[in-house]
């Protein structure tokens, strides 16, 4: 090694110096490495986020030992002659490698500030045209706790609707047009009720917007946080009170931010995926929440911390949703690959899989308790048989516009099996369906999607109500965008 090190001493001598910027040695890390090697993928168990995780190295050990460049391993994966050089497809520049050797030897200094800077991509200023009239999709929508309040994102607009129940003596439910809020500049992208039903969070392109549900057409409060791209998701956190933010940047970063809603700071984590962040999911505990992305990964973290707890690597197209088990023991994912998979949070393990045939991507889960088997195990005095009970139920939503709900999962190992579960079919509609929502108490399925009309399906999964895109109410709220 020292003898190629003298060679590429000799090279770099014959590169004119001039005024050539040194090479720094964090860029080229983050350039080269991060990739492979970030909290969203660990390889050689191996992460690179501070000076602490490189001494802490991965399945090697040590990476760097300060001081020492010589007796540093990620020097000596550099050269061209290793056995495992690194990165794998390219050499860097002897002036690149010269410039690590002589970082490690000064110390390895960090400098977390112009870390955090380095792995953000320039942010370019956009200028947004207001959206066609004839453009609006339902890209999201939210249920309020109580169930008495459905939130439409159509569009860059948010429509709100009463659920009712018109004839008391019957179990049937009704949506209501109530009025609607002028929402983003852009198409809504999330929407989620905070615990008490008191306040209604947006998302859209570079904005976050807090809207009073008592009064849907008052301004709402905007959240000023560092975004880059599309608040593509989000979800309510507690103990204290705060909202995470999912920034998307489509094949560059899926960033989270933590805003407390009391103080408005704003804690940001730049690392969470390589790409958009579809879905966040909040375990019922509140302890942990996962984060679905279209770099193919899940992640589980928790709460308080955000340090990531478990990875789910598996699907084989973007993951584009995910719903934790009421008993917060498993979670349901999905997404472009057409396959709904769970997963054992315990031991981070694929436990099953099902598919629809010629379904198309999913786009929603919701993990539920089959009423019906809830209360047949609740009343099972035999221990034992009321553990065999299976009250899982999972609602999902395809591209295709085909809803089901999947009873008795299964447990199964290796590949996908058509015996994963039990599908209940709906009615299918004729559009494309992006979101869904499940009421809280009857389990009626709504969802929109394409064409803009909002669907709603008994438990049963019977089509009840086909809602049209509403005619817009003169009195819209003022966002200030």
């Amino acid at each position: 090694m020292k003898g190629l090190g003298i060679t590429l001493l000799l090279l770099t001598a014959l590169v004119p110096t001039g005024r050539a910027v040194e090479p720094d040695p964090l860029a080229i890390l983050n350039r080269e490495c991060v990739s492979c090697h970030s909290e969203s993928k660990q390889k050689g168990g191996l992460l690179i986020e501070s000076q602490e995780s490189l001494i802490k190295g991965g399945d090697t050990d040590a990476a760097i030992v300060p001081g020492k460049a010589a007796e540093s391993y990620l020097v000596e994966l550099l050269y061209p002659d290793a056995d495992s050089h690194m990165p794998p497809k390219s050499q860097l520049d002897p002036r690149e490698i010269l410039a690590i050797e002589k970082w490690i030897d000064d110390g390895a200094k960090w400098d977390s500030a112009k870390w955090a800077s380095l792995q953000l991509p320039e942010k370019q200023e956009v200028k947004l045209a207001a959206l066609p009239d004839t453009y609006a999709p339902v890209l999201a929508m939210a249920i309020s706790p109580d169930g008495k309040t459905l939130a439409v994102g159509q569009g860059s607009r948010i429509d709100w609707y009463a659920i009712t129940k018109p004839d008391q003596k019957k179990d049937a439910w009704e949506l209501k047009f109530k009025v609607t809020s002028s929402g983003h500049a852009d198409a809504v992208q999330s929407l989620t009720f905070s615990d008490d039903g008191k306040t209604l969070a947006s998302g859209g392109f570079r904005s976050l917007l807090l809207w009073d549900v008592a009064e849907p057409t008052k301004a709402p409060a905007k959240l000023e946080a560092p975004f880059l791209g599309r608040q593509t998701a989000l979800v309510f956190l507690d103990s204290p009170p705060r909202i995470l933010a999912a920034d998307s940047l489509p094949s560059q970063l899926g960033r989270l931010h933590e805003i407390d809603l009391k103080t408005k700071k704003v804690k940001s984590f730049d690392t969470a995926h390589l790409d958009s962040i579809y879905a966040l999911s909040r375990s019922h505990s509140g302890k942990f929440y996962a984060t679905a992305s279209s770099d193919k990964l899940v992640t589980i973290r928790d709460s308080r911390t955000h340090k990531i707890t478990t990875r789910l690597e598996g699907h084989t197209g973007y993951v584009l949703a995910a719903s934790f088990s009421p008993e917060d023991d498993r979670i349901a994912t999905g997404g472009d690959d057409e396959e709904i998979k769970v997963w054992d949070l315990e031991s981070g393990k694929k436990t099953g899989s099902f598919s629809s045939s010629r379904s198309g991507p999913v786009y929603a889960l919701s993990w539920k308790s089959d009423p019906a088997n809830l209360k047949k195990k609740t009343e099972e005095k035999d221990p034992e048989k009321a553990r065999a009970v299976n009250t899982d139920r999972i609602f999902s939503v395809f591209e295709s516009g085909k809803p089901a709900a999947f009873t008795e999962l299964k447990e199964h190992e290796g590949e996908q099996r058509s015996t994963g579960a039990k599908e209940r079919s709906f009615d299918t509609v004729s559009t494309n369906l992006f979101a869904m929502a499940v009421h809280p108490a009857k389990q009626w399925l709504v969802a929109g999607g394409e064409n803009g009309k909002v669907f709603l399906w008994d438990e049963n999964g019977k089509l009840k109500q086909t809602v049209e895109v509403p005619k817009r109410n003169p009195q819209l709220a003022k966002t200030g965008e």
